[in-house]
C-alpha cells in the first residue's frame, strides 16, 4: 500500500516538471514572438526612415534652398517622422545632409550633388565670337554640338591636314554668345574659399606635421590644416577636411588624398600622385605626368585680375601628358580682356573624363571623353598663335556613363558620390 503512494507521488512529480518545462516553453515563444514582433516593427521604421530620407534628398535638389540652413521639409505624410536638409557646398559640388527622425530612431545620408547629364549634353559648346572654328591634323569630334554661324571647317597646321571625312561626328546646333551659365551661388562660394574666411576653432585647426594621418567624417565639422607653403608628402588624409595655403600646395607622389579640398593661389601635384581631391587655385594648377585622379575630383582656378602683360604668359591650367582626372576641370574669368594665349592646356597622351569648363582659351591636344565649353580654341605650334584651331586634341561623349554627374549648370541634380 505505501509502494502505491509512493509512485502516486514520484506521478505527481513528473507531471509537475512536464508543467513547469511546458510553461517555460510557453513562455519562452511568447518572448521569442514579442522579440521578433518589437525586431519587426524596428526594422519597419528603419526602412521607412531610410525612404523617407532617400524621397526628401529628391525633393531637397528641386528646391531651392538657403545655404548652411537647416530645413525641414513637408512632404505631405503623417507618419510621425521628421525630415530635415542642410545644403552647403564642398568644392565644385554642393552637399546635402539629410536627418530623418522618428522618436528616438535617426538616420543620416550625406551626398555630393552635381549637374545631371541631360538630352542636350553635347560633345562641344564653343561660344560663338563670330568666327569659324579650324579642325586639323588627328583631331575628332564624335557627339553633338553647339558651334558658332560661321560653323567648322578642316584645314592644317604645320602641313598636317584635317585626317577624316566629317568635321563632325554628331548633329550641329547654333551656340549663342555667351557660354551656358554655371550657378551664380557656386561662383561666390568659390571666391569665398580662395579669400579663406572661414570659421575655425582650436579643435577644428590641426596643426600639420610630416607623416600625419587624419581620418574626418562629413557629418562632423570641417578641420582645417594651414600653412603659406605646404608640402604634403608621406600623409593620410580622407574626407571632410580642408587644406589652405598662402602660397602654394605641392602634393608628392607618396601623398594619401581622398575627397579632400586644397586652396591655394598655385598648386602643383607632383608625377605619379594617385587620389581623389579637388584643387581649387586663384592663380595657377599644374598636374605632372602620370597623375592620376579618380571621380569625382576637380581642377579648378577662379582668376579674379588681369594678367600683368610683363608677367611670362603661362597657362593657369596645365595637365600633362599620361594624366587623367575623372570629373571636371575648370577656368573662371571675371575680366572681359581677352587673351592670345591658352589659359588650360590639356597635352598629349592627357585624359579627362567627365567636363572641361573655360571661360576664356583651351589648347586640347589630349583626349576629353564628355563634354567642353569654351570661349575658343588655341594651337601654340612653332612659336605661332592659331586661334580657334582644335588641333590634335580629341572630344567624343558617346563613351560617357549616363550616371556622370558634375558641373552645376542650372540643370536636374544628382548625386556624384555618397560621403560618409
Amino acid at each position: 500500500m505505501l509502494r502505491n503512494k509512493k509512485l502516486q507521488a514520484g506521478s505527481l512529480q513528473f507531471v509537475l516538471f512536464i508543467g513547469a518545462v511546458i510553461a517555460v516553453l510557453l513562455l519562452t515563444f511568447t518572448l521569442l514572438h514579442h522579440t521578433h514582433s518589437i525586431f519587426d516593427k524596428k526594422t519597419f521604421r528603419t526602412i521607412n526612415l531610410i525612404k523617407r530620407t532617400d524621397f526628401a534628398l529628391q525633393k531637397a535638389m528641386k528646391e531651392k534652398l538657403k545655404l548652411n540652413d537647416s530645413v525641414i521639409l513637408n512632404l505631405a505624410q503623417d507618419d510621425g517622422i521628421k525630415t530635415t536638409v542642410v545644403k552647403s557646398h564642398w568644392g565644385i559640388f554642393e552637399k546635402y545632409a539629410v536627418i530623418s527622425k522618428f522618436k528616438k530612431n535617426k538616420f543620416v545620408k550625406t551626398a555630393l550633388v552635381g549637374g545631371r547629364m541631360d538630352e542636350g549634353f553635347s560633345a562641344l559648346y564653343l561660344k560663338d565670337n563670330d568666327r569659324p572654328v579650324v579642325i586639323a591634323g588627328n583631331a575628332k569630334i564624335t557627339g553633338n554640338v553647339y558651334l558658332p554661324k560661321q560653323g567648322i571647317r578642316p584645314g592644317s597646321i604645320r602641313g598636317q591636314f584635317y585626317q577624316f571625312t566629317n568635321p563632325v561626328y554628331g548633329n550641329v546646333k547654333q551656340s549663342t554668345k555667351v557660354l551656358p551659365p554655371v550657378d551664380d551661388e557656386l561662383k561666390a562660394y568659390l571666391r569665398h574659399l580662395l579669400i579663406g574666411g572661414f570659421e575655425m576653432s582650436n579643435e577644428t585647426n590641426i596643426r600639420f606635421s610630416n607623416r600625419l594621418h587624419l581620418l574626418n567624417s562629413f557629418e562632423s565639422p570641417t578641420q582645417f590644416i594651414q600653412g603659406d607653403v605646404l608640402r604634403l608628402s608621406d600623409v593620410k588624409l580622407r574626407g571632410n577636411i580642408l587644406v589652405k595655403a598662402t602660397d602654394k600646395i605641392i602634393v608628392s607622389k607618396s601623398a594619401n588624398l581622398q575627397d579632400v579640398l586644397l586652396i591655394a593661389p598655385e598648386i602643383e601635384i607632383e608625377n605619379g600622385f594617385s587620389g581623389r581631391l579637388q584643387a581649387i587655385a586663384s592663380n595657377h594648377i599644374k598636374m605632372n605626368r602620370r597623375v592620376n585622379l579618380e571621380y569625382p575630383s576637380a581642377i579648378i582656378v577662379d582668376r579674379g585680375v588681369t594678367p600683368n602683360p610683363k608677367e611670362p604668359r603661362k597657362p593657369n591650367i596645365e595637365i600633362g601628358s599620361d594624366s587623367s582626372i575623372k570629373g571636371i576641370v575648370a577656368y573662371f574669368e571675371r575680366t572681359q580682356e581677352n587673351q592670345f594665349f591658352p589659359q588650360v592646356v590639356i597635352s598629349e597622351k592627357a585624359l579627362v573624363y567627365g567636363e572641361v569648363f573655360c571661360e576664356k582659351n583651351i589648347e586640347l591636344k589630349g583626349d576629353v571623353i564628355g563634354n567642353v565649353t569654351t570661349n575658343a580654341f588655341m594651337a601654340m605650334e612653332n612659336g605661332s598663335v592659331y586661334q580657334n584651331h582644335l588641333f590634335g586634341g580629341t572630344i567624343n561623349v558617346t563613351f560617357l556613363s549616363e550616371q556622370y554627374v558634375g558641373l552645376l549648370l542650372n540643370k536636374q541634380k544628382g548625386v556624384s558620390k555618397w560621403l560618409y
